[in-house]
């Protein structure tokens, strides 16, 4: 049987039901319920459909665990029941097509009462929306240096590796310090070539630097 890609859609939305929510808002019950209204599935069905397929790939063998929330900012509501402030992070887990990854979507209320959302990179990055954008350009950088006749990749995938840096050498200074560096392995997809691209990311007082530090391998 073929499923399309509505169909699809509608399955990870469905799948909202049944959703963890991790974190504090205002009410929690409301939230609930406003999570599970036919509003938020549209919402949700129509960031998903924006999603390029090399990332969430369609076919009839597609599997979803539960979705997680996770609270980011408390939320709060009018008496609408719409929510007028907060923001809070949903992931998908998808696998069977191709590209088993999460799919993470991220939803910032405003005070109008008008949710405004944000696709965020796949997979397990521990980035935020922010300085996704900033890696990006570097990730994208390290993968055209290996393949010189392509100019522009998409991130298909993101693996947290470890605290600490692979690249060079450099031990997990431990939960206890506040500066704790990590790095990632972003999967980079362009002109039909795939490359693993590790990702340093460090943090200091002043923000977080992002290094791509070589190291990119075609697979």
């Amino acid at each position: 049987m073929r499923i399309g890609h509505a169909s699809l859609i509608m399955l990870l939305v469905f799948i909202l039901v049944s959703s963890e929510s991790r974190g504090q808002t205002a009410d929690s019950n409301q939230f609930q319920t406003f999570t599970k209204s036919d509003f938020y599935k549209r919402l949700v069905g129509s960031s998903l459909r924006a999603i390029p397929e090399i990332v969430f790939k369609q076919c009839p063998a597609l599997k979803s665990g539960n979705s997680n929330l996770l609270i980011i900012k408390p939320v709060s509501f009018g008496q609408s029941g719409y929510p007028n402030g907060g923001a809070w992070k949903q992931t998908f887990p998808v696998s069977g097509c191709g590209n088993d990854t999460i799919l993470n979507l991220y939803f910032f209320a405003g005070a109008d009462e008008k949710v405004n959302t944000a696709i965020g990179i796949p997979g397990t990055t521990l980035a935020d929306p922010i300085l996704q954008r900033d890696a990006v350009q570097y990730a994208n950088i390290g993968s055209s240096l290996a393949a010189k006749d392509c100019k522009l990749f998409l991130v298909k995938n993101t693996k947290f590796e470890s605290f600490g840096l692979s690249i060079p050498p450099t031990p997990d200074p431990g939960p206890s310090q506040r500066f704790r560096p990590w790095w990632e392995t972003w999967t980079m997809v362009g002109c039909n070539r795939t490359f693993r691209t590790p990702m340093n990311f460090i943090p200091d007082a002043k923000g977080t630097r992002v290094v791509q530090p070589g190291g990119v391998i075609e697979q």
